[in-house]
């Protein structure tokens, strides 16, 4: 299921590489299935949020890879001024971000029975 393409990445810094795209889209379906949705359960085209978060997380996984690759930082034993580590710790915070806020509702086309879905339980706990 590709839920995020090269076309949905806009950085102008980063340059996402298929392979961070196809993790991207792994990620986004090992997501999807935590929530107890089938690949059949999922909405085509996927929603804005979906595809924010997927955009974020190869962003993400590209900026990782870069980091330390930075030339314009000096050598001074401190890498903060590393636009790659910046980058990372911006996509770290947006994906965490984003994800706080997922539900099944998210990854599943319309009228799909959330019934048991949602990845969450609660279990009712009582003294006696």
């Amino acid at each position: 299921m590709d839920f995020v393409a090269l076309d949905d990445v806009h950085d102008n810094i980063l340059t996402c590489l298929e392979s961070d795209i196809t993790y991207a889209n792994d990620y986004l379906l090992h997501k999807a299935e935590s929530f107890g949705l089938a690949e059949d359960d999922l909405a085509v085209p996927c929603s804005p949020v979906i595809r924010q978060l997927g955009a974020a997380v190869a962003c993400r996984v590209c900026a990782a890879a870069m980091v330390g690759s930075d030339s314009t930082v000096m050598m001074d034993g401190s890498r903060k001024d590393d636009i790659y580590l910046q980058k990372y710790n911006i996509y770290k915070e947006l994906v965490a971000g984003l994800e706080s806020s997922l539900s099944y509702a998210d990854f599943a086309k319309p009228g799909t029975d959330t019934a048991g879905k949602g990845g969450v339980g609660v279990i009712r706990l009582s003294r006696s």
